[in-house]
């Protein structure tokens, strides 16, 4: 053998040992590899600590509980979601607060541990919070706050907040979570936020067409105005009252006062002595806003208005809190009111408890009421509008009266049609059996165009005149007509109509336990809607029992997710307010 040959073997033999030992090794992983179990969620809990296999491993785990989600039919406590939960949801939200993860990772991660509603993924949804960018993390904000809303994270409420003070609603992606960020505000709402949510509410807008800046600024005051109102914020009576003052937000007023209606009996003080003259400061503050939109070009007509502006305000939020000691404030303020004051507080007091006083009062404010009156902005005909309020006092003694006005109307054309037209409307939901001549008499009244009032309702007067010839004064009737297929119907909607007015007209408190129990066969919307204002005409003290059975139709509307419902259920929410506002 050469000396060559002699040298080359040993380094072979190394060579050969080294490759079995590498092949070995190979084998060996190959046999551990194997043996781990792909399906067992453990196996990839383990593969999240290695960054090679850290992605697939998160993607598995994601689809674990997908699947289990199936199997168990959505039940996050199901047998099979519950113990896959308690192997992975610890693990997969260290990952998601303390790894090194790529952004598409730790979006799934975020997205992943929402899904759960699981207290233990807390932390990684705060620091999802923690970490917002505007205009660059929106969507894993989204999905952080549907799932710390959910769970009702306390400690979420902090950043929460900050994300809230943050959001731009007025930029793209702003926008789309404004939405999901104001539901968590709302499920959270943490009393710690009352001072700077009044703060919000609190500042000013000072240029309306700056369009961006508006978007931000209504957006945060609306949302802030609902969470004061559910906290029931005495702090925030004056506050939210300088909302309702206010033109330039004039989109967050109905939300301010809902809000004081939700706060109740602490607001009626405040709101008497605005509409009595006595708060000074804020009637001054009245006066600057609604000129805030003329500026030095402001006429003697806006300067006029501006100084009485405060009057109708005030009459609303208290209207719309609606307790009885609303009413001799607003009797005393109508006596003194000038021409649109008077006729919208006399609207208003149609929401609070009718006395032979307000209906007086009432028919009083609508006589002196020119019949070309304009109410600004929109430029609605007072008469008409009075007119059509009328209907909210469910007493047909009014009907003799509402024919008379109506027939002996003087004014412009157009102006007395739309009285006569609104005041037939109003009559013939009102009208009992022994009214019907009376009715017909304003009906039959000569138009200038040669035709009659009533032509253009002839169907409705027909539906009417079937059914009190059908129930007469039985309430019971009326109650059971209310969830008739007719009643449904668009082109038959005036039978329901008429029947839930007969049922305010003739009906007592014991009557609501009827029409709650009718509701879920009522499916027009203007149907329920005359219903629920029934049942807050027969609640003049209120009654917590009963705003407790309208929220849960309410809650179990939002829960189907039925837009329709959804939309029918929308006046309950004034209704329910107001009735607890009573019984305070």
């Amino acid at each position: 053998m050469s000396r060559s040959a002699r040298s080359i073997l040993p380094l072979v033999r190394s060579l050969l040992l080294g490759a079995a030992t590498a092949s070995s090794m190979a084998l060996s992983a190959g046999i551990v590899a194997g043996c781990a179990d792909e399906n067992d969620p453990e196996t990839h809990v383990k593969r999240l600590d290695d960054p090679a296999t850290l992605t697939p491993s998160v993607n598995r785990l994601v689809q674990f509980f997908e699947d289990a989600m199936t199997r168990d039919n959505k039940d996050r406590s199901g047998p099979t979601v519950k113990p896959l939960l308690d192997k992975i949801i610890e693990p997969m939200t260290q990952k998601c607060v303390g790894g090194d993860l790529d952004e598409r990772t730790r979006s799934k991660l975020i997205k992943f541990i929402s899904d759960t509603r699981d207290p233990r993924g807390e932390a990684c949804l705060i620091k999802a919070l923690k970490d917002y960018k505007p205009e660059s993390t929106e969507e894993d904000v989204r999905w952080a706050v549907r799932g710390l809303g959910a769970m009702k994270s306390k400690a979420a409420a902090g950043p929460l907040m900050e994300v809230f003070v943050k959001l731009q609603h007025g930029k793209p992606k702003g926008s789309t979570i404004s939405r999901d960020v104001h539901d968590a505000m709302v499920e959270i709402n943490d009393p710690s936020w009352e001072g700077q949510l009044i703060t919000m509410v609190e500042r000013p807008i000072n240029d309306p067409k700056d369009v961006a800046t508006m978007r931000n600024e209504l957006f945060w005051q609306i949302t802030a105005a609902e969470l004061l109102g559910w906290q029931r914020s005495e702090k925030a009576v004056v506050p939210l009252l300088k909302v309702v003052l206010s033109p330039v937000k004039a989109d967050a007023a109905t939300t301010a006062i809902l809000a004081l209606t939700k706060i109740g009996k602490p607001a009626i003080q405040p709101a008497i002595a605005l509409l009595q003259g006595d708060q000074k400061e804020l009637i001054e503050y009245s006066k600057i806003e609604n000129l805030k939109g003329a500026g030095d070009k402001a006429s003697p007509e806006q300067k006029k208005a501006a100084e009485t502006a405060h009057v109708a305000a005030a009459a609303l939020v208290l209207a719309t809190i609606g307790r009885e000691e609303s009413v001799k404030p607003l009797l005393a303020a109508l006596d003194k009111a000038e021409d649109i004051p008077r006729a919208i507080i006399a609207r208003e007091l149609t929401k609070v408890p009718r006395t032979p006083e307000t209906i007086a009062a009432f028919q009083a404010a609508y006589e002196k009421t020119p019949a070309g009156l304009q109410i600004p902005p929109a430029g609605i005909n007072a008469r008409v509008m009075l007119a059509e309020a009328a209907s909210n006092f469910f007493d047909a003694s009014m009907v003799p009266w509402i024919v008379k006005t109506a027939t002996e109307a003087r004014g412009e054309e157009d102006d007395v049609a739309q009285i006569r037209d609104v005041s037939l409307q109003t009559a013939l939901k009102l009208m009992k059996p022994d009214q019907v001549a009376d009715v017909d008499r304003l009906a039959n009244t000569r138009t200038s165009g040669g035709g009659t009032v009533g032509k253009s309702m002839e169907k409705e007067i027909k539906l009417a005149k079937d059914l009190l010839g059908a129930c007469g004064a039985k309430v019971e009737c009326y109650v059971g007509k209310l969830s008739e297929p007719a009643s449904q119907a668009k082109e038959t909607q005036f039978q329901g109509i008429k029947s839930a007015y007969m049922v305010g007209v003739l009906g007592s408190p014991d009557v609501r336990q009827q029409i709650i129990d009718a509701m879920p066969k009522i499916s027009n919307a203007a149907v329920r809607f005359v219903s629920v204002s029934v049942i807050d005409a027969l609640s003049p003290k209120g009654d917590a029992d009963v705003a407790s059975k309208l929220q849960k139709i309410v809650d179990e509307g939002e829960a189907s997710r039925d837009a329709e419902k959804i939309s029918g259920n929308a006046p309950f929410k004034t209704v329910i307010y107001r009735l607890a506002a009573r019984a305070q």
